[in-house]
């Protein structure tokens, strides 16, 4: 079995579900070993409780040590916004192999130097658009291009969480512009976006935004008794125009009290339909016309082991996978693409096509009309 030896940069929240993805590949799959090297983060207690959990072998407060280490072949990169480009172009002029976080960069320039960097360096990438390996949405895709859906006629997505729905909770970076970028629209809408992209399979030509800051203040992390001003967004509506002229519907909310993590989508073609939510991940709910008229209705598909990678966490249809599973899915792919060489397609080429799609979505928010994603381009 081939190793790959792995650097975490970032040992807090998306770090973590990193290296449960990385030790469930482990378990899940016997073609490639991840190999816990060495974690960095600026808090070197964060860092010293992820190498106890997870056995990195090396703890550090400097990122670049990371970059450095002979032993790292895999970089991931799990840090605020704003320090991604620094830290995956210096990955990749090392020759290391890259997992980042999105929004992929802050900006577009930024963006497009990780782009060129990794082409330069010939490196592999991946981007953490976790749900498109979500082995339901890989069936969604499986009935769109079989045709099963007919012709595409909308697409409408959100992503609602309720992590900042309290206006006394604290500030952080993801509140902060200048760290940040953008608020629901980076975090959440980009999720949104890869979906749309992976199952309808048609680019999106136009945006028309609208957002919105709930909550203007908020206490400051550093000192309870003193408040910040918070510039970024609270939740963005936007509606989308696809290549073929059709128009669809995206949203997300960050403020949303009644749902701590609810992804959904649902998809209306000609002969068809498709709905999805992340609070019941194993499931795919199908709509068709290809029966008769007193027998239609959405019917359940549950977990399915002819699905996606599902069948190398359970033996049987319907015991049901996690969160964690699919991060290992998608961590596979990163570790076997360095391993084989086989192509990622959500490498950080794509994500700075999705930035660009949410730079035109921002935009739009800003200035108040429609905007061309090739006005970015």
């Amino acid at each position: 079995m081939k190793e790959v030896k792995v650097g975490l940069i970032g040992a807090n929240w998306m770090g973590i579900y990193h290296s449960i993805g990385m030790t469930n590949v482990r378990q899940a799959y016997h073609d490639v070993l991840p190999v816990f090297e060495i974690v960095a983060d600026i808090n070197e207690n964060a860092a010293k409780e992820a190498a106890e959990r997870f056995g990195y072998k090396k703890v550090t407060t400097d990122w670049k040590d990371v970059i450095n280490d002979p032993e790292v072949d895999l970089v991931v990169i799990a840090t605020p916004n704003f320090t991604h480009a620094e830290i995956a172009i210096a990955a990749a002029e090392a020759g290391k192999h890259i997992l980042c976080e999105k929004p992929m960069a802050n900006n577009l320039e930024d963006g497009q130097a990780m782009v060129d960097a990794v082409k330069k360096n010939n490196v592999k990438t991946l981007v953490d658009f976790i749900y498109t390996k979500c082995p339901a949405n890989v069936l969604a895709k499986d009935l769109m291009d079989n045709g099963d859906l007919g012709e595409f006629v909308t697409f409408r997505g959100e992503f609602d969480c309720s992590y900042c729905a309290d206006p006394e909770t604290p500030a952080t970076w993801r509140q902060m512009a200048k760290i940040a970028g953008t608020g629901s629209l980076g975090d959440l809408t980009a999720h949104v976006v890869s979906l749309s992209d992976m199952i309808v399979g048609k680019e999106i030509t136009e945006v028309f935004a609208s957002w919105d800051t709930v909550y203007k203040e908020r206490p400051d992390s550093k000192d309870l008794s003193k408040t910040v001003e918070i510039d970024t967004d609270d939740q963005i509506y936007v509606i989308v125009k696809y290549e073929d002229g059709r128009i669809g519907s995206m949203s997300s909310s960050r403020v949303s009290v009644a749902r701590p993590d609810s992804l959904a989508y649902e998809i209306q073609g000609s002969k068809g339909s498709v709905k999805f939510e992340l609070s019941h991940i194993n499931d795919l709910m199908y709509y068709s016309n290809d029966c008769k008229p007193n027998e239609r209705g959405y019917k359940t598909i549950k977990g399915n082991t002819r699905n996606g990678d599902y069948a190398n966490f359970c033996g049987t249809d319907e015991l049901g996978i996690s969160y964690g599973d699919v991060m290992a899915i998608q961590a596979h792919d990163i570790l076997t693409a360095i391993t084989d060489g086989h192509d990622v397609k959500i490498d950080i080429a794509y994500g700075h096509y999705v930035d660009t799609i949410l730079a035109a979505m921002e935009k739009s928010a800003k200035e108040h009309r429609w905007v061309k994603v090739s006005e970015l381009q």
